[in-house]
């Protein structure tokens, strides 16, 4: 019995001592852990961080992150809570029935969850409408792209715990009345995969990601094209699919949700087909100037070994959630740091793409970046003749504007009395002292005052 004893004790000894072992010698090279994540600092030791306990603290957390086989028992465990219990190690993923991977966002902005409202859906839909306005007479095409969504592709394969049951009011849903009601103009290619479903010869969704196939984001860009000839009446550049591969291995983004679980196995999942694209792009045909301001959803076709916007349109330029630009210029790379107005006003098609998990976040800004360029230039002009259509409908747009911010101050108490002491005070108009104060205001949040 002691014999046994001691055996065991060896035993859990040279168990400790691997990793130790591991992280001095490095002798197996594990598979860095995906995601982004800030790496722990090993801290600095000294009296104040010893006696406020921040060493403490820092010291562990270096400790637990370096150990050795760090990253192989981050993905055991991930694994064990996957494999047994049926979860997601991780806050995103959801795992839905038939093991159909779903990214949360997309399930809650569905069933209506993260609905904006009507009202605000309403006034986005009028400043949408104004800068498309503005943008036709500038012979700009404005398109509003909803690609499909993964949660309204699959309602089946909902987790029951959501009660996909009770679904309400979605974004979605209340930007496609309104857009039909003030002629925004826009393709739905939600409804359109949808309504295919039964019939669709390829996948349109992965088991295991959260975004469209290259052959679902394919057939999108050849209505695109064929929309954008129809409004240029030009033979555009374009492409054709030849042919299919099926390999043994996911490319792109079609495994993005079981990457970001970090698990020691890929689970089971349906092969994925994809498409053989040849470009007809030569001298003859007509490569339009197009900017895609997009969520991640982009990012399929706009893959390097996809490249279907980069090689069918003049410059394929690309803002992600209207932050960031690509292609990468340097030095540089984000919106705010460009002639934004000036930029959008040079294309010939500029494209809104909002998918599903994003449609609360829909227009990225778009609309006040804009417009804010469009105050700008608008304060310069001085005499009636300078005024252009734009201009007249810009002026629409800023009356409209100006009279929602008079209605906040009458619905503010304490904003609307500090105006009547105004007007007291310098013996001015009530009604033209709130309309002052409304300009002022407006032009605060047009970012021309600071």
């Amino acid at each position: 019995m002691e014999k046994f004893k001691k055996i065991w004790f060896l035993f859990f000894m040279v168990l400790l001592a691997i990793p130790m072992l591991q992280n001095y010698t490095g002798w197996f090279r594990e598979k860095p852990l995906n995601g982004a994540f800030i790496p722990a600092v090993k801290p600095e030791l000294t009296i104040k961080s010893l006696w406020n306990e921040t060493y403490q603290d820092s010291a562990t957390a270096y400790i637990e992150e370096n150990i050795g086989f760090h990253n192989f028992l981050v993905r055991f465990n991930n694994q064990l809570i996957f494999s047994v219990f049926r979860e997601s190690p991780v806050k995103g993923p959801v795992i839905g029935k038939n093991g159909i991977l779903f990214e949360e966002s997309y399930i809650i902005s569905y069933l209506g969850k993260t609905f904006v409202g009507e009202e605000k859906i309403a006034e986005i839909t009028f400043e949408l409408k104004t800068v498309q306005e503005i943008l036709k007479s500038k012979g700009v095409e404005l398109l509003i792209i909803f690609p499909p969504g993964k949660a309204s592709y699959y309602p089946e394969y909902i987790p029951d715990r959501y009660k996909p049951e009770k679904k309400s009011r979605n974004n979605y849903e209340a930007y496609l009345e309104n857009f039909e009601a003030e002629n925004i103009n826009y393709i739905d290619f939600n409804k359109y995969i949808i309504q295919m479903k039964d019939t669709a010869s390829k996948a349109i969704y992965c088991d295991l990601g959260a975004h469209w196939t290259t052959y679902a984001s394919a057939l999108a860009m050849d209505s695109i094209v064929k929309y954008m000839e129809n409004k240029t009446g030009k033979d555009h550049a374009g492409f054709t699919i030849t042919g299919f591969e099926t390999p043994d291995t996911l490319r792109n983004q079609d495994d993005d949700l079981y990457k970001t679980m970090n698990l020691l196995f890929l689970p089971p999942y349906r092969k994925i087909a994809y498409p053989k694209i040849q470009f007809n792009n030569n001298g003859e045909k007509y490569r339009p100037k197009v900017l895609a301001i997009s969520d991640s959803y982009w990012w399929t076709v706009y893959a390097p070994n996809v490249a279907i916007p980069q090689n069918i349109f003049s410059n394929g330029g690309f803002w992600f959630y209207n932050k960031t630009i690509y292609p990468v210029r340097d030095p540089v790379q984000n919106v705010d740091a460009i002639n934004y107005k000036q930029e959008v006003d040079n294309q010939e098609f500029v494209l809104l793409v909002t998918t599903e998990a994003t449609n609360h976040l829909f227009p990225y800004d778009f609309c006040n970046k804009y417009l804010i360029g469009y105050e700008a230039d608008f304060l310069t002009k001085t005499n009636p003749g300078d005024y252009t259509k734009a201009d007249s409908m810009y002026m629409v747009f800023r009356q409209k504007s100006i009279d929602g911010i008079i209605q906040e101050i009458n619905a503010n108490e304490d904003w609307k009395n500090n105006i009547i002491q105004q007007a007291k005070d310098q013996n001015t108009d009530v009604n033209t002292m709130m309309y002052n104060n409304a300009l002022y205001t407006y032009k605060i949040r047009a970012g021309v005052i600071k």
